[in-house]
């Protein structure tokens, strides 16, 4: 169990440590006027140091006694540290009883304390146990720089993986066509099959890097330039987007009415056309005027369809 740690010359850190030393070497545990004998201070006193201090390392109450919970002291860890742990072992849950199995297991063996009033749905594909191997192989390649082969969709692919990505509940592999000179290309993880690492390594630019952080959905195409779109969103909807901002958003500017125009940098209209639709009729394309366009087509393609 970890100890508190007792700054130099603070009698109030060497009364906490000593108490906590009590409680782990006391099997049935000790009241609140136990411990103030014992500590020659006040009941007030010994209260502070179990409820504003010890409880972070595992003091609980049990009636009138007060004892060290293995589980809550074995971890070293403080609520917040906990609450983070629990909500990951909740959002593994959407992801398959197999990769739940093993993210449970591992989670606990940072945190016993894994029992928590948490609930997040997060829509996830499943991943079984080939998956979560062909997860792994993957994961090291791309760490490694090395090339890998495989077979998707019955043709056999060379290339030079760069991130394993989630989009829209699914998991994809981002990577370079070797015998396309290079070509950018998206493949869904679960159409891959007998994967091989090879021998051959290869170098990934900064610029590349710091391009693929700005993919919003499995439309960004690397081989295409950024453009920047504009977006004027209505006040009933803008608190979405400062929760959850968009990759590369940037708010330039507030109406009176309290509507907001952002920037969103994409290289494909289809990254942003589906959002769009989400949040109709409190978003609006400002520029450019093309993609305008396509969202008008479309509402009035829907609108003649089902008159």
């Amino acid at each position: 169990m970890p100890k508190v740690e007792r700054p130099s010359n603070n009698s109030k850190w060497e009364r906490i440590n000593t108490i906590y030393e009590l409680l782990k070497q006391s099997c049935d545990g000790m009241s609140i006027q136990d411990l103030s004998k014992q500590m020659d201070v006040s009941t007030k006193t010994i209260q502070r140091d179990l409820y504003e201090v010890l409880g972070e390392y595992g003091a609980v109450k049990q009636g009138r006694m007060w004892k060290l919970d293995n589980k809550k002291a074995e971890d070293n860890l403080n609520s917040n540290e906990r609450i983070i742990l629990g909500i990951l072992d909740e959002m593994a849950k959407n992801a398959g009883s197999s990769f739940y199995g093993k993210a449970h297991s591992l989670l606990k063996q940072i945190s016993q304390q894994l029992e928590h009033p948490i609930f997040a749905n997060v829509e996830s594909e499943s991943l079984d146990e080939s998956h979560i191997e062909l997860f792994s192989l993957l994961e090291k390649a791309i760490k490694t720089k090395h090339t890998v082969s495989f077979t998707y969709k019955k043709h056999v692919f060379d290339v030079q993986p760069l991130k394993l990505a989630f989009f829209d509940s699914f998991w994809y592999l981002l990577a370079l066509d070797i015998n396309e000179e290079n070509k950018f290309k998206k493949f869904y993880l679960k159409s891959i099959n007998s994967l091989t690492i090879q021998d051959n390594t290869f170098a990934i630019n900064t610029t590349l890097e710091e391009r693929l952080k700005k993919a919003n959905s499995i439309w960004f195409d690397l081989d295409k330039e950024l453009f920047d779109v504009h977006l004027l969103i209505d006040k009933e909807v803008i608190t979405y987007f400062e929760r959850k901002p968009l990759k590369g958003q940037t708010i330039i500017g507030k109406d009176a009415d309290g509507s907001v125009e952002i920037i969103v940098p994409i290289t494909h209209e289809m990254e942003i056309v589906p959002l769009i639709f989400w949040y109709v009729p409190y978003i609006k394309v400002l520029e450019p005027q093309w993609i305008a366009d396509i969202v008008k087509e479309k509402i009035h393609a829907y609108h003649q369809s089902i008159q």
